[in-house]
């Protein structure tokens, strides 16, 4: 037997905590999908004692019923906050050898007993038997689950009752389900807390009552299915309500029988949208709210055909946050409901859209709010067994290990009544959460612990929950199951790619950065981090080059979620992006932010992820010449510096400048290109003859881009190139941009003009912090001027010539294929530009894609597809903001192959037909729009 002791010496306490008041602890209602009103919260102080354990108990609950409450009490503890916890008061820790005992008086307020009187429990950890005025009301074991006592006819009105609750709590002594709590806390390991964690209360209910609801939501058909729990052979009322319009509904719901209930033009959820319908059943007396989100998950594939998680159908990647649940003043138990809001709030400020629940099993207002907030919710399952062997759960850290998980002597699960247990509990966590819309993935094992028949396991699951992913064995010793090839990675690089089938591969675990906050100095003597770092500036450039150097390269390579390690610091784990007491965050918001949009732009399909509009000046690329994750994003005027390019440590090798103008008049197109790709200036001037199909064209490549000036940035300096029998200059001038060339047989002085508020697209295209593209696509801006073939002048008519802008600056892959289309016009009267672009985009989180009409940029943060073949014929792009074809009237191809230099290009040249859709969803006509599309392959 060991005795109970005195816990550790605090930490700083929590601001919530720090405001507590006893008088009022969590005083909301604990359970928000099926709520009446007036609920009597018993959490306050009560009286406890903790004693030696009797010789000849039983496992589990077995004897505790036989107790007879202590004589004297030790003193006040604040339920429900654990004696090892702060905020309780008590601050000492409950042994295996102990018992806890609480005893509270309570009274019913006149009225409250409606026929039916329910005690509920939210968790006690881990064992325990409830007495009503000394006698046995009931039993529970586990330590995680909620459960209900009927207490009918034992508790009169105006009458004072005693409510005694006697704790057993073997922690990490036995296979009961433990999470992460130990007796010997240290690392990954926390302190171990027992007894009532969340809220006691008293509900009072019709003898014919709603006793549950199942809700699940049919996307596809706009229908919500509703199924009203509670006595046989009785009929219900439901209603469903989008704020304060009846959208749906039925007053004949027998019970246990689902209906399914069409909501018209059915909202999805999602974490962009989190919207809710409120429910109101009626049952007899008994009326009772609660609240369904419409919203789909799954795993299909992506239109590369990867598989990758779906949420409403279209893939969706879950930037996540690893949360333990643990706070500094309360353990399990949150200081307040605000804390949980100021939790998840914070996560969503800091751009992550889905939180891993850790081996914990929340308080059900923290899932509410993850709903109403807009959270997905990974859901761990409670881990038990025995001692946790280090060469099973930690030795797969660094060495490729995996072993079958039916050696239950290996992995600590050899007791059968274990086994037993867990699955018991995994079907109540599944019962208990099945409604809550923010759920989306199951995960039944973690790193090896307590791991048996994970695939029986996840089969199980599946068959009760069919309507979430299962991530079955998330770290290692993957046992092929469920819908996810789930890895953790730390201490190493983060580099993944999907190998084949039909599992999407997730980063369920990485990084775990430590940062020791001022908070954690006197109170964490030994730090554990899977990096530490003492400088906030040298912790979050990190951050960033883990989340854009790793993390965002693997997004390309099929990567379909992410989960960081972790919320918060916790006890000697100071890993967190929050301290423990939640008052630093670590990293400026709008930095973890930005790397969390791009990961989430990168893996997800369809125009519900914009990309972020950049409105002030920002520089590309940091000193080191690395991507600025600040800069990631689009514009409509020039606001990037990109003088970077080519500096510091990537100074030579993979930067590439470039000019490149078109302009269409009614009788000629003709180009000019002048870049700098580090080892070479590769220079042409192109003309065609529209009429004749006659082309004209130079090019020349000049050494190390000997006679190449090319501004840093764009509009800082000419553009210059002379090399061969070709010359060209490009100047920036009062009221545009002059374009002049000279070869042997063409000249041109062309002004592509710039009218007042005229936007250019702007955007930076990431594959990686040391490989990015800042590009300026300038469409439709008009041209006047002449250009000279043999001699022969041809004037560039104003109003019927229009000139296109490629601006590049950037560091590339050796090899790359892209499809760029652009086009110009007046269509139904208005001033159109076309702007396209596809595959070189693809994975990146970011597109090239717009529609200008009358000088302003509508952005389309849509992957649209490209249709076409090189051989001939009509060019296809399409998508949700698109519907466009051109038809070519001549089609230009070159192929260059000098070594490591090399390019195969099909261009295609004519006119654009179809619509695109402005910002407000407004279909604008390009007919008449002339432009081209291309296709190209370069090695560079």
């Amino acid at each position: 037997m060991s005795p109970s002791r005195t816990a550790a010496a605090a930490p700083a306490l929590t601001p919530w905590g720090a405001a507590l008041d006893p008088a009022a602890v969590l005083p909301e209602h604990p359970r928000p999908q099926l709520t009446r009103p007036g609920h009597l919260s018993l959490n306050g102080h009560w009286d406890y004692a903790i004693l030696p354990a009797p010789a000849g108990l039983g496992p589990g609950a077995r004897g505790l019923d036989r107790l007879s409450p202590p004589r004297s009490w030790d003193g006040q503890i604040l339920v429900p906050f654990s004696p090892e916890a702060p905020l309780s008061g008590v601050r000492r820790q409950v042994g295996p050898g102990d018992l806890l005992w609480y005893r509270r008086t309570l009274r019913l307020p006149a009225g409250f007993d409606r026929g039916r009187l329910h005690l509920h429990l939210g968790a006690v950890d881990q064992h325990c038997a409830v007495l009503l005025d000394g006698r046995v009301v009931g039993t529970h074991e586990g330590g995680y689950l909620p459960f209900t006592l009927d207490v009918t006819g034992r508790l009169a009105e105006g009458g004072t009752h005693e409510l005694a609750v006697v704790v057993r709590d073997l922690s990490d002594t036995s296979y009961h389900s433990r999470g992460k709590q130990t007796l010997e806390p240290s690392g990954i390991w926390y302190t171990a807390q027992s007894g009532i964690w969340q809220t006691v209360w008293l509900e009072s209910v019709p003898e014919q009552h709603v006793t549950g609801l199942r809700l699940l939501p049919h996307l596809a058909d706009g229908r919500l299915e509703v199924t009203v729990l509670g006595p046989a052979g009785l009929r219900a009322s439901v209603e469903v309500r989008d704020g304060d319009a009846v959208v749906g509904g039925t007053d004949d719901a027998a019970t246990g029988e689902p209906v399914r209930l069409h909501l018209p033009d059915a909202r999805p959820w999602s974490p962009q949208d989190p919207h809710l319908y409120d429910l109101t059943v009626t049952l007899g007396e008994d009326v009772v709210t609660s609240y369904a989100g419409m919203r789909s998950v799954g795993v299909a594939a992506d239109r590369s055909g990867v598989p990758r998680l779906h949420l409403n159908g279209r893939p969706f990647f879950q930037a996540g946050a690893l949360d333990q649940g643990y706070w500094p003043d309360g353990l399990y138990t949150p200081p307040s409901d605000a804390a949980l809001v100021h939790d998840i709030e914070t996560m969503r400020d800091l751009g992550f859209t889905m939180l891993r629940q850790h081996i914990k099993i929340a308080p059900l207002r923290w899932y509410h709010h993850c709903d109403r907030l807009g959270m997905l919710v990974w859901q761990d399952l409670v881990n038990g067994g025995g001692r946790y062997r280090p060469a099973v759960v930690t030795a797969p850290v660094l060495t490729p290990l995996r072993l079958r998980d039916d050696r239950y002597a290996a992995f600590a699960r050899a007791d059968a009544a274990g086994r037993a247990e867990f699955r018991r509990e995994a079907r109540a966590t599944v019962e208990l959460l099945r409604d809550v819309p923010s759920v989306v993935a199951w995960v039944p094992f973690n790193e090896g612990w307590g791991q048996f028949d994970a695939a029986d396991v996840a089969a199980e699951v599946r068959t009760l929950d069919p309507t979430r992913v299962v991530d079955h064995a998330s770290g290692w010793h993957d046992q092929g199951a469920g819908d996810v090839d789930s890895r953790h990675v730390y201490f190493r690089p983060v580099h993944l790619r999907h190998r084949g089938g039909d599992r999407a591969l997730v980063l369920s675990e990485f990084g775990g950065y430590s940062l020791r906050s001022e908070a954690d100095a006197p109170d964490v003597p030994r730090e554990f981090g899977y990096r530490r770092y003492r400088d906030p500036e040298a912790f979050a450039l990190a951050v960033e080059r883990l989340h854009l150097g790793q993390v965002l390269p693997s997004v390309r390579h099929g990567l379909a979620a992410s989960v960081y390690t972790q919320v918060s610091d916790v006890e000697g784990e100071t890993n967190g992006l929050l301290s423990a007491d939640r008052r630093t965050v670590k990293i400026a918001p709008a930095r973890m932010r930005a790397l969390n949009d791009q990961l989430t732009r990168a893996g997800t399909e369809g125009p519900s992820v914009p990309e972020r509009e950049i409105t002030e000046p920002v520089a590309l690329c940091r000193p080191d010449g690395r991507l600025d994750p600040a800069a990631v994003g689009w514009t409509r005027r020039q606001l990037h510096d990109t003088d970077g390019i080519g500096r510091g440590a990537y100074a030579r090798g993979r930067s590439k400048r470039w000019e490149y103008w078109n302009v269409v008049t009614p009788t000629h197109v003709l180009a000019l290109t002048v870049s700098d790709i580090d080892y070479a200036g590769v220079h042409e001037v192109w003309l065609l003859d529209r009429a004749t199909g006659e082309a004209v064209g130079a090019n020349a490549i000049s050494p190390l881009a000997a006679g190449t000036t090319l501004p840093g940035t764009l509009g800082r300096g000419p553009v210059r190139a002379r090399a061969g029998d070709l010359a060209i200059a490009v100047d920036e001038v009062d009221g545009g941009t002059r374009l002049r060339a000279v070869t042997s047989r063409v000249r041109l002085d062309v002004l592509a003009e710039r009218p007042a508020g005229h936007e250019a697209m702007g955007v930076v295209v990431p594959w990686d912090e040391r490989l990015f593209q800042y590009t300026v696509k300038d469409v439709a801006r008009p041209a006047r001027g002449r250009l000279w073939v043999d001699g022969r002048v041809h004037d560039v008519p104003a109003g019927e010539s229009w000139a296109v802008l490629d601006h590049g600056r950037g560091r590339w892959p050796y090899e790359m294929r892209w499809n760029w289309g652009a086009g110009s016009g007046v269509s139904a009267g208005r001033v159109v530009g076309v702007q396209l672009g596809a595959r070189w985009t693809q994975g990146t989180g970011s597109t090239e894609n717009a529609l200008v009409v009358d000088g302003v940029v509508h952005k389309i943060s849509e992957e649209l597809r490209w249709e076409y073949s090189t051989e001939g014929g009509p060019w296809r792009v399409r998508g949700e903001r698109a519907d466009l074809t051109l038809t070519p009237f001549h089609v230009k191809e070159s192929r260059t192959a000098l070594g490591v230099l090399a390019s195969d290009t099909h261009q295609a040249f004519g006119h654009w037909s179809g619509w695109m859709s402005d910002s407000a969803g407004t279909r604008v006509s390009v007919d008449g729009a002339t432009g081209w599309a291309e296709d190209v392959l370069n090695r560079w």
